[in-house]
């Protein structure tokens, strides 16, 4: 029980403060709790940033806050508007049913896949070190607003905290539904048909009660709406711009709202909301931009390139995302419904959607509808199930308009009746994306949590044996995802940074040496001084161009680099020093496949005597020529030679030569899974050779693997 009083207690200090910083805000205005709520959070999200950037993140700082905080609101007064639900005394059994349900789930150790990595792993590492941590990583640099209140709640509560303060926001959204809904002349069986959706539909029930943030950006999105129809541009624009704040695309909240006002003609309030959306979205932006160079890292380095992402990572990344699992256009609603093809699914309620469009003859109707449309449009580049609720609730609003009162009150009821979990597990496989048991005895700590998320979770194993096995001073590369929840270690991993990729890379190379087809191409011209010289790929290709290593000479000698030689390739001009450093695991590359006139360039820093260059590469398997350009002392390109011949080169084992890029790169450990699928095939190659690697078994648990680098 002990744990459960710590979770509560965890959740009630991070939104104290966040409901007392919106009674300050509000300065006896009069406004409900929830919009209280969701104000104060804004504000507790930024000052939270504030302190995690000066380094002075801890508990006691967080409970000085609150406590300011709520002299600050007691001192200043709230005038409360009383909330008025009129719905029947049913409804409440039904949403009270749920509930339950859901708060026992929210009261268990996380388990969710993000929220075992990076939900509640930034913050268990926020708590640690008091800091944002010093890298780029993929998940370091997406707008984090609620984190920064997982931070507050898991500082004195841990995991099941942070999952508290999510679901207080989820429940939060019921009297915001039935505001709105008077706001817009909705009957309260129609109300009801939107709260019951919202409340019972299965992904927004899992994700409301465990760390991801979606039903928290369904909040801050009707608090935004509710603040918009007060007219209250400033409030409005900081719900409005939190949405951002929790998930990228919700800057969409924001412009929609914006455009609506310039549409009106009403400059000032649109001014004004923007200004106050800022406060929300400009942190993030700023400190993205100051790390990358790029303000939406880790996103849009194609138009922000900087050396933290690779281009190929993030389009591959896109390309699964957006992928419709083999979903044809007839068939998603059937699968967002009860299909579970989309990770998700929102109950036979969706299926009717489409009478909604009945209301369109409405002016209410239509803008619900176009807003819905607009949020709609990034799932066709994320094609998640939760990446709809948005959109979704608004719609749902439209078709409670023209439900007559007996179609509204049997909506309720399948809505409630087929979604409940014991009904969908006769309806939808055991693997499906929602809540499948009711965790009491882990809620209540009379399970264990080491018992519950062992049975639960095999990355929990992988966590424990990373935490055993390894100083806590060290790195690990891991070619799988990691639970950074339950783990206080330095863990990369192979696809989240650029870094991370390009040894992932390096392994990939040195698990298919025997196999993977090498090209000297060497190239060759009078003896020449030059103070640079460039290669230039002439011609566009579908492939990438690669260079593993490159060797000037003059005559039969080798030119020794020096350090003022200097490499750049465009692209990817920061990854030029693997073409010299020796090691031919390693190569400097594109990223992306080649366009006319792609170059990499070395800079002598003064004259050199030149005759050839030799460069280790893949590039020729795919037929394309190469230009060799030297730039003359008194300065000007010429054209050196373009008749350069590939030799292949005869396979080298690379192994060792993986293993010392890896020890170069500060990494001592490296984490691997066998089998099949992901990386698994550069496991299978290691495991029972470690010693030709240069590495040794650490740990291992099942079919994972620790190995130690020597």
């Amino acid at each position: 029980m002990l744990t459960v009083f710590s979770s509560l207690g965890g959740a009630l200090v991070a939104l104290i403060a966040a409901f007392a910083l919106g009674v300050v805000v509000l300065r006896r205005r009069e406004a409900p709790f929830e919009i209280a709520l969701a104000l104060g959070a804004v504000l507790e999200s930024g000052i939270v940033f504030v302190l995690l950037l000066l380094g002075a993140a801890n508990g006691a700082v967080f409970a000085g806050v609150t406590a300011v905080a709520a002299v600050a609101a007691w001192k200043t007064g709230w005038r409360r508007t009383a909330s008025r639900w009129e719905w029947p005394w049913w409804a409440f059994v039904i949403l009270g049913a749920y509930g339950v349900w859901y708060l026992v789930n929210a009261l268990a150790p996380e388990v969710t896949p993000d929220g075992i990595t990076y939900h509640l792993g930034l913050p268990r590492e926020y708590v640690r070190t008091g800091a944002f941590p010093d890298r780029a990583a993929f998940f370091d640099l997406v707008p984090q607003g609620m984190e920064m209140l997982y931070t507050v709640a898991y500082a004195f509560g841990r995991h099941a905290a942070a999952k508290l303060a999510e679901f207080v926001f989820f429940v939060a959204g019921l009297p915001l539904i039935a505001r709105l809904g008077r706001r817009l002349g909705l009957s309260r069986a129609a109300s009801l048909v939107v709260a019951v959706f919202y409340f019972t539909a299965p992904v927004i029930g899992l994700t409301g009660s465990s760390s991801y943030n979606d039903a928290a950006g369904v909040f801050f999105l009707l608090a935004a709406l509710d603040r918009v129809l007060e007219e209250r541009w400033v409030e409005a624009g900081m719900c409005a711009g939190f949405c951002y704040a929790i998930k990228m695309p919700g800057i969409l909240v924001a412009a929609c709202a914006v455009v609506w006002l310039l549409g009106r003609r009403r400059w000032r309030p649109a001014a004004i909301l923007a200004v106050g959306a800022a406060i929300a979205i400009l942190p993030w932006m700023a400190r993205a931009a100051a790390i990358t160079g790029n303000p939406v890292a880790p996103l849009g380095n194609r138009v922000f390139p900087n050396p933290y992402f690779h281009i190929a990572t993030e389009t591959g990344l896109a390309e699964g995302l957006r992928s419709m699992n083999g979903v044809s256009a007839a068939q998603v609603p059937w699968q967002l419904a009860f299909g579970d093809r989309f990770g998700g699914t929102y109950g036979p309620l969706l299926l009717a959607l489409p009478l909604g469009l009945l209301t369109l003859r409405r002016r209410e109707g239509r803008l619900l509808w176009l807003a819905a449309a607009v949020l709609a449009a990034p799932w066709f580049t994320n094609s998640g199930a939760r990446f709809l609720m948005q959109p979704l609730v608004l719609a749902m609003f439209a078709l409670a308009m023209v439900l007559p009162r007996p179609a509204a009150w049997a909506a309720v009821a399948i809505q409630a009746v087929l979604c409940w979990p014991h009904v969908l597990d006769r309806l939808q496989p055991p693997y499906s994306f929602r809540l499948h048991e009711f965790p009491a005895a882990a809620a209540l700590g009379i399970e264990p949590e080491p018992a519950y998320l062992g049975r639960h979770l095999d990355e929990y194993t992988v966590a424990r044996m990373i935490e055993r096995a390894t100083p806590p001073n060290s790195r690990t590369l891991a070619l799988l995802s990691v639970a950074s929840a339950y783990l206080d270690r330095d863990v990369a991993v192979y696809w989240q940074s650029a870094e991370a990729d390009t040894l992932l890379d390096t392994l990939r190379l040195a698990s298919l040496y025997s196999s993977t087809p090498v090209f000297d191409w060497k190239a060759t011209w009078p003896l020449t001084d030059a103070t640079a010289l460039r290669f230039r790929i002439p011609v566009s290709y579908g492939g990438e161009w690669d260079i593993n290593e490159v060797q000037i000479l003059s005559g039969d000698y080798a030119v020794a680099s020096s350090p003022q030689w200097t490499f750049s390739g465009r692209p990817n001009p920061w990854e030029g020093p693997l073409a010299f450093d020796g090691n031919l695991a390693t190569r400097w590359r594109t990223w992306e496949p080649v366009r006319a006139g792609m170059t990499f360039v070395v800079n002598f820093g003064h004259a050199q005597r030149i005759t050839s260059a030799v460069l280790v590469t893949h590039t020729p398997v795919f037929r394309v020529s190469l230009e060799v350009w030297g730039l003359a002392p008194k300065g000007g390109w010429r054209l050196l030679t373009k008749d350069v011949p590939a030799i292949p080169r005869a396979p080298q084992d690379l192994r060792l030569d993986a293993a010392r890029a890896l020890r170069a790169a500060g990494f001592r450990y490296l984490l691997v899974a066998t089998g099949e699928g992901g990386n698994a095939p550069i496991g299978n190659v290691i495991v029972g050779h470690e010693a030709e690697w240069g590495m040794e078994r650490a740990a291992d648990a099942g079919r994972y693997y620790l190995l130690r680098i020597k």
